[in-house]
């Protein structure tokens, strides 16, 4: 007989339960991801690594969980999220526990790898909460589950106690074995979302990945999601460098960022399912580049703390909104365009810093660390526009587009 849980919800309302689970189970797969940015030094000062070196360790898993998330994807939407999600999380879990051996930066390095496959748990996690919904509710369910970002705060804040408490060893198997019972606990009550016909072919899933609207969707959520996890990287330096805070204190202004951004993804996601992804996410990225114009020359802190809020609320917006795109114009192939989308947005995220310090070092300023995102910002704004004069003749009936059939809405 089948239990209640199976059965997907009434129509027109969320799938709480699946919504609640995948949210924190990204959540923690974020944090997982991002371990190495607090434990870095700890493990270079014990293995004797350079700075350089841990600073390649750090980053490398974001671009392994970023490229990892398109496969991913494309897999999730033939064997479903209730596979994919604890496997993604158990070969994590067993990373990071193999790596509290470690001994040498080598092992550090190929333990990083592995690990940075946990970071594509949000392409799975896409698949399942837009599977579960109604397309009316799928914006506002995709910026909840976007809205485990958070996760990254998780670790910023707990992970630095957890290595004073413990050291970072211990702090790696801790987090192994939370993701464990994550895992048990997602694949016990999540169940992937009844199939209707006959299960599609691969040559089908991919088909969305030839056209140009994919790519344009991608942009756009490198813009928002690749200028959120690139500044979460470099504003923490920012604020010692140029302000002269304290690291505590420069970590804490860093959060406020990072959580402002994560929970505002929700509102987003809602403000999409009433008038459209295409508005919502042009405006947000309009606001965000305007705050983050002014920043790049130098103001007074507190402006600087203004501007960079202001550019946070507007960031997680155009997130939210943007993730509305792919439930609604591939609702078939949501696994393989969200996990190239989320991995253009995670490849963003993974080059913005280095494009940071390179413009910091060339113009002998800080603040200059702002003017590649301010480029990428105004490049995904006038894609967009481009792209709504070319379709402005298009037939702009309101039954949203799907790979199958003829398109009868503009995709901008």
């Amino acid at each position: 007989m089948t239990s209640q849980r199976n059965n997907p919800p009434p129509a027109g309302q969320l799938p709480r339960r699946v919504i609640a689970l995948n949210t924190a189970a990204f959540a923690l797969s974020f944090a997982t991801w991002v371990i190495f940015g607090p434990s870095s030094r700890a493990i270079a000062s014990e293995l004797h690594i350079s700075l350089a070196s841990a600073a390649l360790l750090k980053s490398t898993p974001v671009l392994v969980g970023s490229i990892s998330r398109i496969p991913v994807g494309i897999i999730t939407d033939r064997l479903g999220a209730r596979f994919m999600f604890p496997a993604l999380m158990a070969v994590a879990a067993a990373a990071a526990c193999a790596m509290s051996l470690g001994t040498s930066y080598g092992q550090m390095f190929a333990g990083g790898c592995i690990l940075g496959l946990v970071g594509a748990t949000f392409a799975v996690g896409v698949q399942s909460v837009s599977s579960w919904t109604p397309k009316s509710k799928q914006g506002t369910a995709l910026g909840v589950f976007g809205a485990g970002n958070v996760g990254t705060a998780i670790t910023t804040f707990g992970l630095p106690l957890l290595i004073a408490a413990v050291g970072w060893r211990s702090g790696f198997r801790t987090y192994g074995a939370a993701m464990i019972l994550m895992a048990v606990t997602y694949g016990a009550f999540v169940r992937n979302a009844p199939r209707t016909g006959a299960p599609r072919t691969f040559l089908a899933l991919v088909r969305p990945l030839a056209q140009s609207r994919t790519w344009r969707f991608g942009l756009y959520y490198m813009a928002s999601f690749g200028t959120f996890v690139g500044m979460t990287l470099v504003l923490g330096d920012l604020y010692i460098d140029a302000y002269h805070v304290k690291p505590t204190t420069g970590g804490l202004l860093v959060t406020t960022f990072t959580f402002s951004a994560s929970l505002i993804r929700i509102v987003g996601g809602r403000l999409a399912d009433r008038h459209g992804a295409r508005r919502i996410v042009r405006v947000s990225l309009l606001v965000a580049g305007v705050a983050l114009l002014p920043a790049c020359f130098g103001p007074p802190m507190a402006v600087t703390l203004l501007l960079v809020f202001v550019a946070a609320l507007g960031l997680g917006t155009a997130m939210g909104a943007t993730m509305k795109y792919v439930s609604e114009y591939f609702p078939d192939s949501v696994g393989a365009v969200g996990g190239i989308i989320g991995a253009l947005g995670g490849v963003g995220g993974f080059l913005l810093p280095l494009a940071s310090n390179a413009t910091k070092t060339l113009a002998g300023s800080a603040f200059a660390g702002f003017v590649p995102t301010v480029l990428l910002v105004a490049i995904a704004l006038a894609v967009q526009v481009a792209a709504i004069r070319r379709q402005r003749g298009a037939d702009l009936r309101p039954e949203a587009t799907t790979i199958a059939s003829q398109p009868t809405r503009v995709a901008a």
